[in-house]
Parts: C-alpha cells; structure tokens; sequence
C-alpha cells in the first residue's frame, strides 16, 4: 500500500475520530414555495466525499432553516439547493462553504450565486435581465407589477440613460400583472454598447445588469479563432463582444502562477479582439483576461489547439513539430459508402489496461500502435485484435480535454473515466499520453495512433460530446470569455438541465454553431479523423447539424456522422430519429436494439435473442435498413446509411451481462453457458447481416462482462478494462463475429446502398412458426456473387424444423460456425439450432 493512500486513510480516520462540523444554512425563497427544496452536501476539504441529502427542519424570519452535523473536522463542504431528487437546482453551480472552527452560518437567496455570511436584503429584485435585441431587453422579476400601470423603469449604458418606449408581458399567455416582463428601448441599444455596463432600474427593485444575449448573434464573426502560430509572430484572436477589455497573459512555464508578459488586445469588430505578439513563442503558455459585467475573469483559450496538464493554461505551438514521420502520406482507408462501415466502440485505457493485454504502454494512445501483443492462451490483444477481428472503424469514447481527475495519475483502477465531462474540445486528453505536462506528447501520440490505425485499414470516429460542459462559471472557458451567452438558461438566468448534467450548450447561437463545425473540421484536417459520433445528438438544433454535415462532406462524403437521437429525461428534441431522413447522419437505433436484447432499463426484460415473443416485426424492420419497406415495415430511415444498429454500447449492461441477468428471471428455461454464447453469436449475426450500419461494443465478439456494472462511467479499469482472459476462454464466440465481419465484407448484398436497392433485392419470409425471421437476398443483390441469399434467425430457445425454398442450398452460417466456406449443402428441409443464424446460397 502507498504512503499516500496510507496517509488518506490516517486523514479519514483522524476526521471521524476526534471532530464534528456544524453547518447551518438558511434559505429565502421570493416567492415563498418551499415544497420539495432541500440541500445536497459533501465534504470537499481536506478530502472529497460522496454528498447527501438533507431536509429544511426549521423556519425563520428569514425563510426556512436547516442544521447539518457531520462526524468529521472540515475545512469545506459543497452545497448544492436542489428540488425533490435532482428535478431541478437553484443555481446551476455547484457552490462551497468555508468550515472555520468547526462552525459554518450562512444565508441563500433564490436564484442568487453568492453565499452570504451575513443576513442579506431579501426586497425585491431582479432575478436576471438579458438584452434580447438592440430595442428589447427581457427581465425576470421577484416580484409582479402591472405592466399596464407601470412606468418607473428606466435602462443606463455606462450610466447614460437611453428612452423606454413602452413596457410589456414578454409571456403573451400572462396577464398584464407578472414578474417577466419585457422592455421596448426607443433609443436602442448599439454595437458599441454590448460591451458597456448596461443597467435596469426598475422602482422598489435592487438595480440589475444587463446581460448580452440573443443580440450578439448580430456580431458573428466568419474567421479564424485561437491562435495563428509563426516563427516571426503569433497572432491571438478571440471573439468576447462583451468584454470592456482583454488582455494575453504569456507564461514561460505550465506551472508559473505569474505572466511574464501581459500583451492588450485591440478590439477589431464583430465581437473579436485581437493582439500580435512578435518573436517565436513556439512552447510559451497563455490565457485570457477579460473584463466584462463588472468582474475580471481569467480562462484558457477555449479554441486551444494545446494546454498543460490538467488544461491548467493553453500552450502555443508549432502543429508542424507534432507529426509523426510519414504524416503527410496518412490517408484513410478506402471505402465505397457509408454503409460499408462495421464500427467497435471502443474506450483507449480499456482496450490496454489490463496486464494481461501484453501492451507495454497500458492504457495509452501509443498503447494502440504496439503490433503482434499477446494475451492468454497466444491471443491477439490491442490492436492485433482489432486487426485480426476486421472491423473497420474504431468509435473511440471521448478523448477529447475533459475535466474529471488528474492527468498525471495513471491509476486507472483510481483514476477511471469514460471522459464525457467535457472541457476543451479541441485538445487530446492528457491521461492517455505518456506525458501530460509536454503539449506536444499528446498531439504527437493521438497522430501517431491514428497513423498507425489506418495503416492497418481501420479508420477512426471521435466521439463527441457538445450538448454540455464539466461545468459553468469560472470553470466553463466558454462562460469565462462571454457569460451565458454558449448555454441554453431560462427566463430566471438559470441554466437550462436538458442534458442531465447541469447544463445545455446552445448549439443554435451562431458562434457556438460555428465553434461545433469549426472544431469537427480541425479534428479532421489536424488529425486526419473519419468520423464523428454525437453524444445526445437530439439536443443539437437541425440547422446546425446540417451545416456541420454540409461541411464535413465536402472534405470527403465518406466520413461519418452518427448520434443519439435524445437528450436527457424528458428533454426536447431538436434532431431526433425523425430528423436524420434525407441527412446523410445516421441514428442510433434503439427500436431494433430494445427489440433484440429486450429493455436496458428492466434486466428481467428478455428481447428475440432470449426467446421474447412478439418481436419478429420490429426484428424485421431493422433487418430492412429501418426504411419504409410497406405499411407495417417501416421505420424513421430513408437510406440504410442513417441507421445504426447496434445491440450494446458503453451505456448500461454489456450484452452479456444483460442476458444473463435476464435468464436469472426465466422460469421456463435454465441457461447454461453454451446457451448464453449461442445468444451473443445470434447477436452478431443479426447485426452484421442487416441492412445499415453495423456498432458492436469492445468485446461483445468475446462476451464481455463488466460484473453487472450497468453505469461504470468511473469504476476501476479492473472492471471496464478489456479482458483477454476473456477472449481465450469465449473465442468460439470471437471466431464466430469474425466469421460474420468477413462474410458482410465480401457480400455487398448486406450492405445494400439505397432504399430502392433493398426492396428490390430483399424479399421478407413468412413463418407459421413464432420467433423466427427470415428473408432472401434475391438477383445479385448489391452486384454480389451469390445469385440469391436465405437468411434465417431462429429466437427459440429449442430446435425448429424450416422449410427451405426450393433448390439445393450451400451453408456457410449456423449456430456454431460463420464465414464464406460452404460448411455444407442442404435442401427441403433444415433443423434449425435453438438460438442461432443461418445463411445459406446459392447460383442455380
């Protein structure tokens, strides 16, 4: 054991031993509903704990009171008021007490970020005001007044006044007594002014800024942002319309906490200042300093292309330096299609984190370049893995600059996350380098992992997270350089929770919707990526994800583009699965996953692959491409490119997992081992002989298993990391996928490219047994080879008789065996496996 964990232990110990903290909040709401608000605490100083909740016990003056004693001497806790369980947070951010003595008092307002020490003024205020337009300016109140009668209102630009024209209900649907109000500017307000102190004064309430928000969409801003890099000179660019003032703060070294040189920006339009810095600054640090609202704000460069450890400060540096030898001769793997494309998703510490991957670098972008490594039994591990199993794209989960943990630990069985608590998008993360605290390590080793991938004909999707950020505030680069104006917030100022995590990028403001594309573009022209998948793609607005296609596919048609077609529970829906027809974006799609593997949320719920009944047509709909085939089979594509099919991906139970769990409840049958693996294989080969786009999760071809951890978004790498072990003991089921990704490979009639081609060429089946489906690929479909194709997927559990169609038919896939050798050749009729495909051909 460590002397440092032995230490956090002696610390522990000395904190439940021999001290207690007394917190004691008070809370004031305006409009006096206290039902369901309650407080969420977790000690933060001088270790982290997990948080709980506790309930307002008392009232006062003041509002209503709560009294919290914890076993341990504290120097802070975290504070979060939130409503009933996670309904809603006042105040978005999470917030921190200082403990002094053991003691803490202090008062919080509704909808106001400080925390005071001091009984405040709870009069009326105004909750928050937003310029909405150059003549319109919206402000939510604490209190109502009668817009009809009211008229001491009055707005200020750096204590100039401008001339009200008239105030009214900014909610049509309120009556002319209401606390969100609308204000009419008849001198408005200009382009000079958005960086100004814009205050509203309103009689009986405190005096309010006036935040800059939907108005600064006037100043889009078409160039290049971050910074320009060249041996004479850097120039930084940076658009913050609302700053008074920006300066460049340069540092010699990642850990200087002081500039050596402090260079003014000049502000050049269109919400964009700008500063030129003479001489060579390749390996010097910066950040920002911006002046807006009243408040000096220091951040990171949210367009970084490079920080230190941590994204602590941006670094400059010469991109040219970070390529790997032969960089300019990397091109993609050829590929006809979209479809063509059979996808692993994979996480970069899971696929070599393990000791017993062989891998030297474990748990590292290089790690992925290591050739010929071996696990137990002689099995490829790593990218020999994926070599050997043929896929032919690799979906890596976020490896973009996020947030959670520290970079320079390498404990993965500590220090573990998925990565979707994004930070800075434009930047590798820094865990997965072999040296976080050189910017140019991580650059090198992403390229040189790439490089090697499509070396070996496997191209490469990101996986991309922009609905939200870590968080907001002083720890949101995009808040720091131009508050709230990057995030979807409510009348009130709060930040809207559509993601479930806190916080809801607002993809639709022009220069969001700009940084969204400018940032795909750079991943694709700096790191020669292929593809991109959307995390909660649904809460991304339409126009903008057809504009980042139009972009992207005018650098090459044949990168992908795929997301979620949803948000977070209960969220609204901007680009959903009725969304993506006629895109050239594709879906996941969750109809034909829930259909296959039954419900990811009930583990008792079996789906076709465990013998459920009932679910041969939406089997049959995903078999199509998820088109319109007829009026019962039909679904939300109308290209087999805009579905992807998939039966387990990172979120929930592994297959396995899941299927075992479900077999627990099945009163009907006991599942042995050999049962679970015919499962998994039917599976695969489903998946990989249907129309659209194959998705397998990293080793469902070797039935993985996370122990039952249906969210190990943080769990050690002992459970998320890839097991070989695994692989060597399952490897029928490995040889089986890959049987499947070799037959889908050289048999275009599975990857059929248009909705047109599908009906023409594949004819659905008819059973009067339950739980099969069945169909022909009939004429050469696609060009294929085989005149005409059977496919047959057999969700009993037990044997059935099949009536083939006439002529004598050559198998190549059954329950046990997949690839393109005829394992033999059968006619009238079959005995189906329990459990198990069938493809069979044949040229007559």
């Amino acid at each position: 054991m460590s002397k440092k964990v032995l230490f956090l232990i002696f610390v522990l110990i000395s904190l439940v031993a021999f001290s207690k903290t007394v917190i004691t909040v008070h809370y004031h709401r305006f409009d006096d509903n206290y039902a369901g608000w309650n407080l969420w605490i977790w000690p933060s100083k001088p270790v982290s704990m997990e948080g709980k909740a506790y309930q307002f016990t008392e009232t006062d003056d003041f509002g209503v009171v709560a009294k919290i004693e914890l076993d341990m001497d504290l120097e802070e806790v975290g504070i979060i008021v939130r409503l009933n369980e996670w309904q809603a947070k006042d105040v978005a951010k999470d917030r921190f007490i200082k403990i002094k003595d053991g003691k803490a008092e202090v008062w919080i307002l509704q909808g106001v970020e400080e925390i005071y020490t001091t009984k405040p003024d709870t009069s009326p205020r105004v909750f928050f005001a937003a310029a909405k337009d150059y003549n319109v300016i919206e402000a939510y109140l604490t209190n109502k007044i009668d817009t009809k009668t009211f008229k001491n209102i009055k707005v200020t630009v750096d204590g100039k006044e401008l001339k009200v024209e008239k105030i009214e209900k900014a909610d049509p649907t309120d009556l002319s007594e209401t606390n969100y109000i609308r204000i009419i500017l008849k001198d408005a307000l200009s382009k000079e002014d958005l960086n100004k102190d814009v205050k509203l004064f309103i009689e009986g309430f405190s005096p309010s800024t006036v935040y800059m928000l939907d108005v600064l969409d006037n100043l889009y801003y078409d160039g290049e942002l971050g910074y320009l890099y060249s041996k004479e000179k850097t120039i930084f660019k940076v658009w913050s319309p609302v700053s008074k003032k920006a300066q460049v703060l340069l540092f010699k070294n990642g850990e200087d906490e002081k500039p050596y040189k402090i260079v003014d920006m000049k502000y050049v339009g269109n919400g964009v200042w700008q500063a030129e810095v003479e001489g060579d600054l390749d390996g010097v640090f910066y950040k920002y300093r911006f002046e807006s609202y009243g408040k000096v704000r220091e951040t990171v460069d949210y367009y970084s292309k490079a920080v230190y450890k941590n994204g602590t400060k941006s670094a400059v540096v010469d991109l040219k330096k970070t390529d790997p030898e032969g960089w300019n001769n990397d091109i993609r793997p050829p590929m006809e299609a979209l479809e063509d494309a059979i996808i692993y998703e994979i996480h970069i510490a899971d696929m070599t984190g393990l000791d017993n991957s062989g891998v030297k670098n474990k748990a590292t972008y290089i790690g992925l370049t290591e050739e010929n490594t071996k696990g137990p039994g002689g099995v490829s591990t790593g990218l020999s893995h994926l070599v050997e199993l043929g896929i032919t794209h690799v979906h890596i989960l976020p490896m973009f600059d996020f947030y959670t943990g520290n970079e320079e630990d390498k404990d993965f069985e500590r220090s573990y996350n998925w990565g979707y608590d994004p930070y800075l998008f434009t930047v590798p993360e820094g865990r997965y380098s072999t040296n976080p605290s050189d910017p140019y390590v991580r650059i090198n080793e992403v390229k040189k992992m790439v490089q090697k991938l499509h070396e070996k004909g496997i191209r490469v999707i990101l996986d991309m997270v922009f609905p939200h950020t870590f968080g907001i505030g002083e720890i949101s680069p995009f808040d720091q350089t131009v508050p709230y104006y990057f995030y979807r917030i409510d009348k009130t100022g709060a930040y809207l929770n559509e993601s479930g995590v806190g916080n809801v990028i607002a993809s639709e403001r022009p220069m969001m919707r700009k940084y969204i594309i400018d940032t795909l573009l750079y991943w694709i022209n700096e790191y020669h990526v292929d593809g991109f998948r959307f995390d909660q793609m649904g809460l991304i607005d339409k126009k903008t994800m057809l504009e980042l296609e139009k972009a992207v596919h005018s650098i090459d048609p044949t990168i992908i583009l795929y997301g979620e077609p949803w948000g977070g529970w209960g969220a609204p829906i901007r680009f959903g699965k009725s969304d993506v027809a006629g895109t050239h974006i594709a879906a996941f799609n969750d109809e034909f996953r829930d259909a296959l593997r039954g419900s990811v949320i009930d583990e008792k719920v079996k789906g076709f692959l465990m013998g459920a009944i009932g679910k041969e047509t939406r089997v049959k709909r995903g078999v199509v491409g998820s088109i319109y085939y007829d009026s019962r089979i039909k679904s939300f594509a109308s290209d087999p490119e805009e579905t992807i099919n998939y039966v387990a991906c990172h979120d929930n139970h592994t297959l396995w997992d899941k299927n075992y769990l479900a077999a627990k409840y099945d009163k009907k049958y006991e599942w042995t081992d050999e049962m679970l693996r015919n499962a998994q294989k039917l599976a695969g080969a489903i998946l990989l002989t249907s129309q659209g786009i194959p998705f397998i999760h990293a080793g469902q071809d070797f039935a993985r298993t996370k122990n039952f951890n249906e969210n190990s978004y943080n769990a050690p790498i002992s459970i998320n990391g890839l097991d070989y072990q695994r692989k060597y003991e399952y490897l029928d089921v490995f040889e089986y996928y890959k049987g499947l990704i070799k037959l889908r490979k050289e048999h275009p009639a599975f990857r059929l490219r248009t909705a047109e081609e599908i009906k023409k060429h594949l004819k659905l089946l008819t059973s009067k047994t339950r739980r099969i489906v069945s169909f022909m690929l009939v004429d050469n479909a696609g060009g294929d080879s085989w005149k005409d194709i059977l496919v047959i997927y057999n969700g009993n559990v037990g044997p059935v008789e099949y009536e083939l169609p006439e002529g004598i038919w050559n198998v190549v896939v059954n329950g046990q065996k997949a690839g393109t050798e005829i394992i033999e050749k059968v006619s009238g009729k079959i005995q189906l496996e329990g459990t198990s495909a069938y493809v069979l051909y044949k040229n007559e």
